[in-house]
């Protein structure tokens, strides 16, 4: 870390070169001004949003049916039989997996009914999150002036459309679920119940945008991640799998249930993550309290960028 760069002061300045510009959707899409909560600033309405959607995610998580666990092994028995048709034939891992974790977090969020009824607008979103992280690039961001140049302005265009693109699908799940009277539990669904008739559309918009964004991208790529890992460290492999054999019966998948009899494997996946970090150094974080970072002084509050 060479550099900590205080932007309280800065994102002002970038907020009015691009508005003076006209270019208020180049702010949403790199900066998400008051919208979403991964690239919100963190004030009150961040706090209720990040809330909410946190109370939201538990009860399809640890709730008394586990919605979640459910939906996700459903996805690795339909991953397990793609693969297996393939009969040892070698193949890029990456668009069946990005599909199978993208079909648990949609599900969760418009239910299974938008996943069988609406599979061009499944698709949509999947391919147009991958677009979007590949096209993003926070040298726009340190200094505004590059988008002025060819490269940055067409990664620009292209961010524009892919985000379009994951909004109007994502507008095509809310309908859904609005004109239908459906007992299938969604995260939209209770988004709506609780907030009620006066909910901010908008806002909902780009809570859904964040969540897919992280649903698409962090967690396949996770997974990209271990398998790269595993195929790297034979012995580690082995030993991953042997533990699995032992303390999961072979007539089912693991569960959480078997979370406490698998330590070594829980510690395989904590030391992927750790190796390969997905989110963090990509998103500003806000200080608490003022601080001082090497030689630089840090108010409580700020905005703060890694560089």
């Amino acid at each position: 870390m060479s550099e900590l760069v205080p932007v309280n002061q800065y994102f002002k300045l970038v907020t009015l070169i691009y508005l003076l510009s006209g270019n208020f959707d180049v702010l949403i899409i790199y900066f998400s001004i008051s919208v979403g909560i991964v690239f919100a600033q963190y004030d009150a309405v961040f706090k209720k949003y990040h809330k909410l959607s946190l109370s939201i995610l538990k009860e399809f998580g640890f709730g008394v049916e586990r919605v979640m666990e459910t939906r996700i092994l459903q996805e690795v028995e339909s991953l397990n039989e793609e693969l297996m048709n393939l009969n040892g034939r070698t193949f890029d891992p990456k668009w069946p997996i990005t599909y199978a974790v993208s079909n648990v977090i949609l599900n969760i969020l418009f239910g299974n009914n938008f996943l069988k009824t609406h599979p061009k607008d499944l698709s949509t979103i999947v391919e147009s999150c991958i677009g979007y992280f590949s096209n993003m690039d926070f040298s726009i961001e340190v200094a505004p002036f590059f988008r002025f140049l060819p490269v940055f302005r067409r990664k620009i265009d292209c961010m524009r459309k892919f985000n379009q693109n994951i909004l109007n699908s994502i507008e095509a799940g809310i309908n859904l679920i609005k004109s239908n009277n459906l007992s299938e539990p969604t995260f939209v669904g209770r988004f709506l119940e609780i907030e009620g008739a006066d909910y901010i559309h908008q806002d909902l918009l780009y809570i859904l945008r964040d969540l897919c964004l992280g649903g698409v991208e962090a967690v396949p790529t996770t997974l990209e991640w271990a398998l790269v890992e595993l195929a790297n460290h034979s012995e580690i492999q082995n030993r991953f799998q042997k533990e699995i054999d032992e303390m999961v019966p072979g007539d089912r998948l693991p569960s959480l249930e078997d979370k406490q009899r698998l330590p070594y494997t829980e510690a395989v996946i904590l030391e992927t993550m750790r190796r390969h970090v997905i989110g963090p150094f990509y998103i500003r974080h806000t200080s608490f309290k003022e601080t001082k970072v090497l030689d630089y002084d840090i108010p409580k509050g700020c905005q703060v960028n890694f560089d």
